[in-house]
């Protein structure tokens, strides 16, 4: 068959250079394919925690007798708070105070003025130091310079990381690429004399992918290990508190400790674990909108704080904007005072989900129930729970929680119960 456009054979046989050509396109095909077999094994050793250079060479143990080592204390930003040379993780859920808590935390690293419950004169104040800050969710002149001003910070002491330049084009900031760009800013203010005290990274979720890691599965420890180690060991070499900043996760069933968005990875790298939360009501207190608590979940170091700090939030105005005249106004916390009494086992509320929103509806009503069981102390466990589920609370709730208000026994195949609170 011809091409009546061209007159020539559409089905001849191929010549010399269409089979040179063809083999040139199969080896291209099989050089891709080989290259995209060798990016799926690196991910997938780095998921395994292992290092992502690929390097297949021997692997040789590194060690040191500790007899030569010498002992060193451990240096605190804010002593039972923030240590340097480790990470500290400030969790909480949206719009509990973190980043209002962290400025003036920055504030006080920056002008040296006491930390809160030391007393405020001359002779406490420490010698101010550097905060490098790095943050994505509140906008700078907006938000966070003025929350700075606001808690008294020294601005000329604090840096903004805006992110990088690649290619002569700007870029975002990676935990995965940018580590070393980092190290070189640290290293060149240590020889200037103005060495970083803390650098902030608000929220850690927002810096952790990269060109080795594309999309960082936060349930993956083997991942999240890969990214978070190497600041440890940053830390450490800088001798600096680097501070990250995450939310809670939802379930708020769980404890704070496992309620830090992700992988456990997360609490387990990190030294200290704080957590900003709301104030939970108590039968003798009802907390203000804006009462706040900033707890250590978790420290893993020898000073502990040994309870809970209590403050409110409140508004100043810092200034008016230049544009248009109109004020600028910001949160700064009010601290109370440092409650002992307050821990991760003790407080409930928002932090501890379902079992403090129904605890006292269920209470009132199980005690209106027994007063119409009068003279009989037990009663079938049955008709309790299909008197409360489902139209009091969920059966969830039940398996969880009554045994907290009720006591249960077994007489001859059939179960009892009683309130605990008639029964004291």
């Amino acid at each position: 068959m011809t091409d009546p456009a061209r007159g020539q054979f559409w089905n001849a046989q191929p010549t010399n250079q269409d089979n040179l050509r063809l083999l040139e396109e199969m080896r291209k095909m099989e050089e891709a394919k080989a290259a995209q077999e060798e990016k799926r094994l690196q991910r997938d050793l780095v998921k395994r925690g292992h290092a992502p250079d690929g390097a297949t060479g021997p692997r040789q143990l590194l060690g040191r007798s500790l007899a030569g080592v010498k002992i060193r204390a451990i240096e605190w930003i804010w002593t039972g708070w923030i240590p340097k040379g480790y990470i500290t993780l400030l969790a909480g859920e949206t719009g509990a105070g973190k980043t209002t808590l962290l400025t003036d935390i920055a504030a006080r690293i920056t002008t040296g003025r006491p930390w809160p419950g030391e007393y405020d004169c001359s002779n406490n104040w420490r010698r101010p130091e550097r905060v490098l800050w790095l943050g994505s969710e509140d906008g700078i002149e907006e938000m966070t310079i003025p929350r700075l001003m606001a808690c008294g910070a020294n601005l000329d002491n604090v840096v903004e990381v805006q992110g990088v330049m690649q290619d002569g084009k700007r870029n975002t900031f990676s935990m995965q690429d940018d580590l070393e760009a980092v190290s070189e800013w640290l290293t060149c203010a240590q020889v200037e004399g103005l060495p970083f005290a803390m650098l902030v990274i608000d929220p850690v979720t927002s810096y952790l992918p990269g060109q080795k890691l594309r999309k960082v599965d936060l349930n993956d420890a083997g991942q999240l290990r890969t990214v978070l180690e190497p600041w440890l060991r940053l830390a450490q070499a800088h001798n600096i508190a680097i501070v990250c900043v995450t939310h809670f996760a939802k379930d708020t069933a769980r404890s704070m400790l496992h309620r830090v968005l992700g992988s456990a990875a997360f609490a387990q790298t990190c030294r200290s674990l704080c957590a900003v939360m709301e104030r939970a009501a108590t039968e003798d207190y009802e907390p203000g909108p804006f009462e706040k608590l900033l707890m250590q979940v978790k420290v893993n170091l020898p000073d502990h704080p040994g309870g809970a700090w209590k403050f409110c939030t409140e508004r100043v105005t810092v200034g008016n904007d230049d544009r248009n005249g109109r004020p600028v106004v910001a949160t700064r916390p009010d601290w109370d005072e440092l409650d002992s009494g307050l821990k991760p086992t003790t407080v409930v509320g928002r932090s501890r989900g379902p079992k403090s929103q129904q605890e006292p509806q269920f209470a009132m009503w199980l005690k209106a129930l027994f007063v119409a069981y009068p003279g009989k102390e037990w009663v079938p466990l049955n008709i309790v729970r299909d008197a409360a589920v489902p139209s009091l609370v969920s059966l969830s709730w039940w398996n969880k929680h009554s045994t907290d208000h009720i006591e249960k026994k077994n007489e001859g195949g059939n179960w009892l119960c009683r309130s605990k609170a008639s029964a004291t």
